[in-house]
């Protein structure tokens, strides 16, 4: 009998103990009741004094030394109340019938660990767009009923959780105004359209619009393109693989949607569209890489690059029926292999091109060629077999030239003349192994290193005795006769290569010889200040500072005009007759 005494006392101080009940003020000042329901937890409950418009309930409580979870928010908690936003602790995994019913929330963000959602427990508030985590498993009997302007609802749960659909206000989605959820769009992971809509007993139905919302990897079809999600906070896909069935033509859009989600094309991914016989691409401005091999082997003809292209992959157009590229000036890589194996004649290179890779224009055609002065490397047999150029210029901040860059056939090639700025320091073997070059200028006071000698990798080939050499003045012996000098066995060589202020300098006088006078022509950049003439045998005949010389007192032969100017001087022969 005592046992049984003892063991009710028991029931009683533990049920006193769970029932009990208190205040704690929250960090809005809210004196918000809570009641015990075990050793460690509490439940927000009704009969709270709330103060505030905004609403902190926190993760823990202290009541009489003991602190407690709060784990739940029960039935009624906060109904009636004016509250707009509130704070709800991820410790919550239930919120009971009734707990939001009719206050003025605006927006609300789930826990995470939250597992049931009751009856009516946000019905009549203001929400328009709601996140539902992917922990809950049961949302009750119009739970979100009355929130007249909500248009979005996100579901995370793979398995979705059972709700309320019915033709009434006990819908957990009722909209009261329209009495249905029919103005609503629906937002569920991906592959759950059929468990959550269209299988048998699927109870997320009647909503406006259901998307699939796509994780980083997931991938989705979309006018025969194949997208790869890149990032979901900035909605980025890449464009992954390619149906045929789209035909030869393939023009890329800039955006793609996906239900609620405009996604933004900003990759063409490693082969996507390799091998599929396209003949014709336009890719738009939004892209910025075009990964490794992605037009690979097919027979395209017709490009169009965006103007936002930074990087071309190794291979991504190798193998097509090219014949004209314009490299758009937003492109700072060419990498390997980018265009090998062509029919490219025409090639115009962007602005701001820094590295043309390891064979990125071999085996085509080219038939004029400017390299910018954005260009810093020129990898090796970057241009070889172009064995009909007849025009080659190299930008002014080129430093290095790998083997075999422009190496062609012997019998068709054409090029004669090469200029090498100043800025070259290193040029690999067989580079300019060009059987038709006559003439070679180098602008560098220090002298490139190349590779002499050795029929299979001497940066000139066995060509250098046709070759005339024209380096900057006073250069001869580092160039040639000095000991370990590269640059020999050439033709001729001729210290009168102008560097590139000369050379602009030079090209903007013209010297018009009459029969008694001379004519002095220059562009608008350039002020006259004087001239000096002198006989062949270098007497000083006349000076002055007019653009028009007379001649009539000259006797006839030839003479050296040396013509001052506010950016340099000019050294020209006349001869008069």
């Amino acid at each position: 009998m005592k046992k049984q005494v003892l063991f009710l006392i028991t029931l009683f101080m533990v049920a006193m103990c769970y029932s009990q009940t208190f205040f704690s003020t929250d960090s809005y000042g809210n004196n918000l009741r809570y009641t015990v329901t075990s050793a460690t937890t509490v439940s927000l409950i009704s009969g709270s004094t709330i103060n505030n418009i905004n609403v902190d309930i926190p993760a823990t409580v202290t009541n009489a030394g003991t602190t407690y979870s709060v784990t739940s928010l029960g039935i009624n908690a906060l109904s009636g109340s004016a509250v707009t936003n509130v704070n709800i602790p991820n410790t919550v995994t239930s919120i009971e019938q009734g707990a939001f019913n009719n206050a003025d929330l605006t927006s609300v963000v789930l826990p995470s660990n939250l597992q049931t959602i009751g009856d009516y427990a946000f019905g009549s508030n203001q929400l328009t767009g709601l996140t539902i985590p992917s922990s809950v498993t049961s949302i009750g009997s119009g739970a979100f009923r009355g929130n007249n302007g909500l248009t979005s609802v996100t579901v995370l749960a793979t398995v979705p959780p059972t709700i309320t659909t019915v033709n009434n206000q006990n819908d957990t989605f009722y909209d009261t105004q329209t009495q249905d959820r029919g103005d609503i769009d629906l937002i569920i992971p991906p592959g759950t359209t059929g468990a959550y809509v269209t299988d048998p007993g699927a109870l997320w139905t009647g909503f406006n619009t259901v998307t699939e919302n796509l994780n980083v990897g997931n991938t989705y079809v979309y006018d025969y393109i194949t997208y790869q999600v890149i990032s979901v906070a900035n909605s980025t896909v890449r464009a992954f693989d390619y149906n045929t069935a789209g035909g030869t033509v393939v023009n890329i859009p800039a955006t793609i949607p996906n239900g609620l989600i405009t996604y933004t094309v900003t990759e063409i991914g490693n082969y996507a569209f390799a091998s599929n016989n396209i003949t014709s691409v336009t890719i738009p401005d939004s892209v910025i890489n075009i990964n490794e091999g992605a037009f690979n082997n097919n027979s395209i003809n017709t490009l169009t690059l965006g103007n936002n292209v930074e990087i071309i992959g190794n291979w991504a157009f190798q193998y097509n029926n090219l014949t004209s590229v314009i490299i758009p000036n937003s492109v700072t890589t060419i990498s390997t292999n980018a265009f090998r194996f062509g029919t490219i004649t025409n090639l115009n290179l962007g602005n701001n091109v820094e590295t043309i890779g390891d064979s990125a224009f071999s085996d085509n055609d080219i038939l004029s060629l400017t390299i910018p002065d954005s260009v810093l490397t020129i990898g090796d047999y970057a241009f070889v077999y172009s064995d009909n150029m007849t025009s080659l210029v190299i930008g002014n901040n080129v430093t290095t030239i790998g083997d075999f860059a422009f190496a062609m056939n012997p019998s068709p090639a054409v090029l004669t003349n090469v200029v090498i700025p100043s800025s070259v320091t290193s040029i690999g073997e067989y580079a300019f192994s060009i059987a038709s070059l006559t003439d070679v200028t180098s602008l560098a006071t220090t002298p490139p290193t190349i590779v002499t000698g050795g029929t299979t990798t001497d940066t000139f080939s066995v060509y250098r005795s046709n070759i005339n050499l024209h380096i900057p003045p006073g250069t001869t012996g580092a160039y040639v006769t000095d000991p370990g000098a590269l640059w020999t066995g050439f033709n001729q060589v001729a210290e009168d290569a102008l560097s590139i202020d000369e050379f602009e300098l030079a090209n903007s006088v013209e010297v018009i010889t009459y029969a008694d006078a001379i004519n002095i022509v220059l562009d608008n950049s350039l002020q006259f200040q004087d001239y000096t003439m002198y006989s062949i045998s270098g007497m000083e005949i006349a000076t002055g500072k007019e653009s028009h010389i007379p001649t009539s007192t000259f006797a006839s032969g030839i003479y050296i005009l040396k013509l001052n100017f506010d950016r340099g001087t000019v050294v020209r022969k006349v001869i008069l007759k």
